[in-house]
């Protein structure tokens, strides 16, 4: 099967990115120079702000030059100035190529580098165009450092040499009348554009991936097309999904009953769900009942002033929530946002099964809670799942989604480090937005009770080490089949040029089923970013460690290769390639020593998958397999080559 040209939850830009022109042209042509982008999740912001990037990069005409900013995590005046030092950084090779040196305009004083920054980009007779992603963010600093946020403002809106577009949902609303001194945050950039559903020819087009070369372009025939885009309401990331699963199943019924049952999509509409007012929600829960579908007799129904209801109709059209009919009746064009709706209690308080009596209380010494205890207000914590360095997993019930998850509370000696906190950070933005089915899906970064935490999607069942340990040798076809599916899921990582460096049987989980899931992006990097793969520093566990690590030498896709081919090696066989009671004699190995051949512990090991793995293993990076997708096509072939033969276990 050829590989779905659709992209699920991530951003694009260029060939991939479809629609949105009127957006586009009054981002980069309107007569505003402070726009805020507002819409629901996975609706595309990201992807917008993205391509704004790219055409203004291509096109000097335009007269801009931009500078995407990534506000995740800046909670404080450390972090903020830091996730501004990353934009610049990321924009290297852009500001050489227009003529303005890193040194010219890096600062340690946050506003002094945005000014110097101005001031370059227009003597080089350009505009800065600064896109800013993840706005809500700011909400924290309001609470924290209100004079801040203040002076943030003024920076963003500054006269004749600068463009600023803000992407965020409409939680960024808290800014609009906050107090202080001056005029609230969102001065200026209310009313926001709104983003939402594609027209309708442009989600043909992009499920007909009409930019996409013709040999890439997927096969659906236009009564299924149709189809999708209408249950799907042309929002691209659900079209897209559908699509996916459709192409892999062949069936429409399945894909829309899979997609409709994702815990993922699920989540988002939920966490969109619970920022709209009450009002709001009654009358899309009164909508999906099938209620009167005019205003007039939706008022009536809800017992609403008529001035409070046109508010909230609005707001809700906007968003795209609503559409109305030519005879201008209202209704919820969306399939799936319809369906869970529909399917979704309106107040849950019943608590998760099998919850301890134990009374709250805190571990020895106050360092993690004990369950049952609730966390941040929402999450009630079920049972401890695991330990680990930098802190506790527990099963935990999210009132709000009203589904189990899995929280990770960090460790405090962690929270308070800012080098800690960026690597979480980077964590939560890298693996929400990879999106592959065997990379576990990471919903959110938090703060409360003085801990960061984070939350994820909840597997039953348990890691790759812990199978391994009981002694018996895993099935040749369950190793292929694991394999095959993590190297996938490297594949999906580096294809967005993201390192894992820490791969090992302790971070891949198994469902009940089997199925992989490759966790713990903790320590990923993007591959060449400026200070993230210096050599110099250890990072990893030493037993699966590639030469390059073992050398603190900078490190490339090949390492994870490398660290992927002993967790293949040890699943195979049953034995680490490399043990010694010292570290440094690991390390050693790992550098000079070949592995034992494979097939002298296990006899009825497939030569092909013990030369698979004995090149994952090759000490020369040039000598491996060169890309995740190289790996994932041997051992495709090689498992389908063992399923022909019928060779069991």
């Amino acid at each position: 099967m050829a590989p779905s040209p659709y992209v699920v939850g991530q951003w694009v830009r260029g060939e991939r990115f479809y629609g949105r022109s009127a957006l586009i042209d009054e981002a980069l042509a309107g007569n505003r120079d402070w726009v805020w982008v507002c819409g629901t999740r996975r609706i595309g912001k990201t992807s917008l702000l993205k391509q704004l990037e790219w055409i203004t990069e291509r096109d000097l005409e335009r007269g801009f030059l931009p500078l995407f900013w990534d506000l995740q995590g800046s909670a404080d005046a450390d972090e903020l100035r830091r996730s501004f030092d990353e934009a610049i950084l990321d924009a290297e090779e852009l500001l050489e190529e227009r003529g303005i040196a890193m040194e010219e305009v890096q600062s340690p004083d946050l506003f002094d580098s945005i000014s110097r920054l101005r001031r370059r980009v227009r003597a080089a007779g350009l505009r800065l165009l600064l896109l800013c992603d993840e706005v809500e963010e700011l909400i924290v600093l309001n609470r924290t450092d209100p004079a801040l946020l203040r002076k943030l403002r003024r920076a963003l809106q500054s006269k004749d040499d600068l463009r600023t577009i803000m992407a965020s949902t409409i939680r960024l609303w808290a800014l609009a009348e906050q107090g202080g001194e001056t005029s609230p945050f969102l001065h200026g950039f209310t009313p926001p554009l709104y983003i939402q559903r594609m027209t309708d020819d442009d989600a043909r087009a992009l499920l007909d991936q009409v930019q996409a070369p013709a040999g890439r372009r997927p096969v659906i025939d236009p009564a299924t097309a149709e189809s999708i885009r209408r249950d799907c309401d042309n929002h691209p990331y659900l079209m897209q999904l559908v699509a996916k699963r459709f192409l892999e199943q062949q069936d429409l019924t399945a894909a829309i009953e899979s997609v409709a049952a994702d815990e993922m999509v699920s989540y988002f509409f939920s966490v969109d769900f619970d920022m709209l007012s009450p009002g709001e929600k009654n009358i899309l829960r009164s909508l999906a009942a099938g209620s009167p579908a005019d205003s007039d007799s939706l008022a009536r129904h809800l017992s609403l002033d008529r001035t409070e209801l046109v508010g909230h109709l609005q707001r809700l059209e906007r968003l795209g929530y609503l559409r109305r009919t030519e005879e201008r009746r209202l209704e919820l064009p969306s399939y799936f946002f319809r369906r869970w709706l529909t399917e979704r209690p309106v107040q849950d308080t019943t608590p998760p099964a099998r919850v301890p009596t134990m009374p709250e209380q805190q571990s020895a010494g106050g360092e993690m809670p004990v369950p049952p205890a609730r966390f941040d207000g929402r999450y009630r914590l079920i049972a401890e799942l695991g330990r680990g360095a930098t802190g506790v997993v527990y099963r935990a019930f999210d009132d709000v989604v009203a589904g189990t998850i899995a929280i990770k509370i960090i460790r405090s000696e962690y929270s308070g480090h800012p080098d800690a906190l960026g690597r979480l950070r980077q964590e939560i933005t890298l693996a929400r937005d990879l999106g592959h089915p065997n990379i576990l899906r990471v919903y959110h970064l938090g703060e409360a009770q003085g801990r960061y935490y984070i939350t994820m999607q909840m597997v039953e069942g348990e890691t790759l080490a812990h199978l391994m340990s009981r002694g018996e040798p895993v099935p040749l076809m369950t190793v292929l089949e694991i394999g095959r599916k993590l190297a996938s899921a490297l594949e999906a990582a580096h294809g967005k040029r993201i390192l894992h460096r820490d791969i090992k049987p302790q971070n891949i989980l198994l469902d009940a089923g089997r199925e992989p899931y490759l966790t713990d992006f903790g320590l990923a990097r993007l591959v060449d970013s400026a200070g993230l793969t210096e050599s110099g520093v250890f990072v990893g566990t030493p037993s699966y460690a590639s030469p390059e690590q073992a050398n603190l030498r900078p490190l490339d896709e090949r390492s994870d290769i490398y660290s992927f081919g002993t967790v293949l090696y040890e699943m195979a066989s049953g034995m680490k390639p490399f043990e010694a009671d010292d570290i440094r004699q690991v390390l050693e190995m790992h550098r000079h020593i070949a592995p034992p051949d494979p097939t002298s512990i296990r006899a009825d090991m497939p030569p092909g998958l013990a030369r698979i793995i004995v090149r994952c293993l090759e000490k020369d990076p040039g000598h491996r397999f060169q890309t995740a997708a190289e790996l994932r096509m041997a051992l495709q072939q090689l498992e389908l080559v063992q399923k022909t033969i019928h060779i069991g276990p």
